[in-house]
């Protein structure tokens, strides 16, 4: 599931979870904890990901 435009910089598991972080710790600090708990299920996807693709 590798985009090529991201090339070898950036994996798409590796954005994914980038992105998940920002998120959580944005709705962390504003205390918004729907946010944060979906942002952590991301979190958890995006781990998922990152192993299924190591073993690719």
């Amino acid at each position: 599931m590798k985009n090529n435009k991201l090339g070898r910089v950036m994996t798409f598991s590796r954005m994914f979870s980038f992105i998940s972080f920002l998120s959580a710790t944005l709705a962390w600090i504003l205390n918004i904890y729907a946010v944060f708990a979906l942002s952590v299920a991301s979190l958890v996807v995006s781990a998922v990901l990152f192993v299924r693709d190591k073993h690719a």
